[in-house]
């Protein structure tokens, strides 16, 4: 048999992601398939709070954490066969694979080129905060929420922001209007 292992992506309930993969290889081990799954990628960068962040540039000791640059979906490299296909899709917390459209039709793989593009995007923002250019979640269309000052507790979305100086744009509603208001990222916090 010639083994013609292709990548694919795997969508998963989001934030179960390392649970689907170790699921995924003890239900491959135990059901004797391991000859039909390569290996398996979860895209990871480093990340820091703005709590952690602050204790950086003081010089405090932080921790770090690793989130996923892809929220719900992992990449199995696996060869399709009727047999691996319902392996993948009866794992708690698989949603599905992409590609399929249902209908008994088998996912259609990412292309190599595709999968080396996500792997250079890793490698790139793993070296951006190896480097000190460390970028925070606050991003525009970011929906955050006010925690200090007179707007607390109120919802608006990033419509720009700056990691330099620490400062984001958000559109608050005022009188039924959106408006710009300018807040330290240390007054905001990430809606999730």
């Amino acid at each position: 048999m010639i083994k013609d292992f292709k990548w694919y992506m795997i969508s998963t309930v989001s934030g179960k992601e390392d649970n689907v993969v170790e699921a995924l290889w003890n239900k491959i081990k135990t059901q004797n398939m391991e000859d039909y799954f390569s290996e398996s990628k979860v895209f990871k960068c480093p990340h820091l709070s703005n709590k952690e962040l602050e204790k950086k540039t003081r010089g405090e000791d932080y921790s770090i954490r690793y989130i996923n640059i892809y929220k719900g979906y992992i990449f199995l490299k696996m060869i399709m066969t009727d047999d691996s296909w319902y392996l993948v899709r009866n794992i708690q917390y698989v949603t599905g694979l992409v590609g399929s459209s249902g209908k008994g039709a088998k996912p259609t793989p990412i292309s190599e080129k595709s999968f080396q593009k996500m792997v250079d995007k890793e490698k790139e923002l793993n070296e951006k905060f190896e480097s000190g250019n460390i970028e925070t979640g606050f991003k525009e269309g970011v929906i955050v929420k006010i925690i200090t000052g007179p707007y607390k507790g109120e919802i608006g979305e990033i419509i720009k922001n700056s990691d330099q100086t620490q400062k984001a744009f958000v559109n608050i509603e005022q009188f039924g209007r959106k408006v710009p208001t300018e807040f330290d990222y240390e007054d905001l916090e990430i809606c999730v």
